[in-house]
């Protein structure tokens, strides 16, 4: 198989495989978190406002979609349909990986550029790796006139990776990135977390932004060892961080560091204990992917609309009226939680 088209083949697996091993189940240890209703709320559910400052831009929701696809025939379709979801809900998306289109322009940009053509008006999110150079990660972001940069970290895919990279020298990368690009950038883990050194690391650097992306929902390794043949690293699912524990591990940084949260979110109270936990803003892929490859665009929209409705009874129940109140909410951790955080010297 020519290079160009095995890794455009790739892409095409990852949607397959994402499809093939997703959930309803989530991993990201929201289950070991306890938010305690408020029995006298003193709101109106009609008066909750959900809306919040994503990098500068005021969006109708606390949710945006996070980066999973791009580079390919099939790619093109859900990015379309990603991107006219995310006009409808006024919120932002974020393409897939655009290292594809960085090698191979012309055979792939179409996949990409539909984010724009589709949602002129929206926040869009370029995404590229963190082995790029500052030229190329500008060449990414004005393909698609985008509003921000992510930047993913993606060690434990690449080792997994049949066809992956075996040396990881980022960090000079991600601070030219960052100090030469025109739009925000967002450093992104994309689905083992990140811990508070490497949080010390990115903030040092000048790194503003951070979606600490957890374990708990796509699971890369273990779709790179689905094609890998001759390596299977599936059995280190809790070498990971799980998104509540890399919430955790951000905890001392939230005042420094804009921390957005991703991985395994697949329900309106995952949404709202991620912010309560300190998270901006929370990010999903594999759920919105899913119901775009199972069901209908149609039905999507209607999933999308009622998670939307449980957004607002969940703030009702706990008695917040702005996405600043859920912060306020008492919150009980487990056993397994507290003896992590008293082993991690975190107070929360």
């Amino acid at each position: 198989m020519p290079k160009q088209d095995a890794q455009m083949q790739r892409k095409v697996e990852h949607l397959f495989l994402a499809e093939k091993f997703f959930t309803d189940e989530s991993f990201a240890d929201f289950d070991r978190v306890r938010l305690l209703h408020n029995a006298l709320p003193e709101l109106k559910v009609n008066d909750i406002d959900l809306t919040t400052n994503f990098l500068g831009r005021k969006m109708s929701l606390p949710i945006y979609f996070n980066a999973i696809t791009g580079g390919s025939r099939p790619s093109h379709k859900f990015n379309t349909e990603l991107s006219q979801l995310a006009a409808k809900l006024n919120i932002p998306v974020s393409s897939g990986s655009m290292g594809v289109y960085l090698r191979l322009p012309e055979e792939t940009k179409a996949s990409f550029t539909t984010l724009r053509e589709h949602n002129p008006n929206g926040f869009v999110i370029a995404n590229v790796s963190a082995k790029v150079n500052a030229q190329q990660a500008q060449a990414a972001i004005d393909l698609l006139k985008a509003d921000a940069l992510q930047i993913h970290l993606n060690a434990l895919q690449e080792l997994a990776m049949p066809e992956g990279d075996q040396e990881f020298f980022w960090m000079d990368h991600i601070k030219e990135i960052v100090d030469t690009v025109t739009v925000p950038v967002i450093v992104k883990e994309v689905g083992f977390g990140i811990s508070q050194e490497n949080l010390a690391q990115l903030f040092n650097i000048g790194v503003k932004n951070v979606d600490i992306s957890g374990f708990g929902g796509t699971d890369f390794a273990q779709i790179e060892s689905e094609r890998n043949h001759e390596l299977d690293l599936t059995y280190l699912d809790r070498f990971s961080l799980s998104t509540v524990e890399s919430l955790l591990e951000s905890r001392s940084y939230q005042n420094n560091l804009n921390i957005l949260a991703s991985g395994g979110i697949r329900t309106p109270m995952d949404v709202i204990k991620a912010i309560r936990m300190g998270a901006t803003s929370v990010g999903m892929s594999g759920l919105v992917l899913h119901h775009l490859q199972k069901y209908s665009f149609g039905e999507t929209e209607i999933f999308f609309t009622e998670f939307i409705k449980q957004l607002k009874l969940i703030m009702a129940a706990i008695g917040a009226k702005s996405i600043e109140d859920i912060k306020k909410a008492p919150i009980i951790f487990d056993g397994n939680l507290t003896n992590y955080m008293k082993q991690r010297h975190i107070n929360f």
